[in-house]
């Protein structure tokens, strides 16, 4: 794994410890159950886009201006061009996002048929929750970050929140574990119901 993950993965860990200690599962689990269902992922076409906000990039900078930049009108935007969902940042340390931006989003697009995807460097089943809570729909999970144990657990409790899952691949040993993944039950559950997505990272 990159030194660049691994610190990303350090700092999920941080994050999602601390908010445990602010608010437990149980507390979140009530919270779930109160909350509206989010729009399923529906995938209509042979080529289809999930369509991206993110305010800055650690390779780039700043892509657009924090005061001003629209969110919710760019949520929009892409919901009427056609994207199948919408993935919102919520790493804050490199990325500036939040919860927060992820909750404005989902609120906007929950009369659609859109769903709103949480993108951060999630180590913990812990996290899924918060996303559910925040409204949204689907998680991406990196499979370089995770261990076996880790990505089954995080593929069970999408499976009982009804989250999408976009697992994403580095190479081809990413691939080969994603591929023995999809023999456990959960996974399958995802997959028999088009919730399950296999991405490949093609940066390199």
């Amino acid at each position: 794994m990159s030194d660049f993950l691994n610190d990303m993965a350090a700092n999920s860990r941080d994050r999602a410890a601390s908010a445990m200690q602010q608010r437990g599962e149980d507390a979140l689990w009530s919270l779930v159950e109160s909350c509206s269902a989010a729009p399923a992922l529906l995938l209509r076409h042979p080529f289809e886009v999930i369509a991206e906000i993110k305010g800055t990039s650690p390779a780039e900078g700043a892509l657009a201006d924090h005061a001003t930049l629209d969110r919710a009108g760019l949520a929009r935007q892409y919901a009427a061009a056609g994207a199948c969902a919408v993935s919102v940042l919520t790493e804050p340390s490199r990325f500036d996002g939040s919860l927060e931006h992820l909750a404005e989003v989902a609120q906007v697009l929950a009369p659609s048929s859109v769903p709103v995807m949480r993108k951060d460097f999630i180590t913990s089943p812990y996290q899924l929750l918060e996303a559910r809570v925040a409204g949204a729909g689907g998680v991406l999970l990196i499979i370089a970050m995770l261990d076996d144990m880790t990505l089954m657990e995080c593929l069970q409790r999408a499976s009982a929140l009804r989250l999408f899952v976009l697992l994403e691949c580095f190479d081809e040993d990413d691939i080969a574990r994603s591929k023995r993944l999809l023999k456990l039950p959960a996974a399958q559950q995802l997959a028999a119901s088009r919730q399950l997505l296999v991405g490949v990272n093609t940066r390199d």
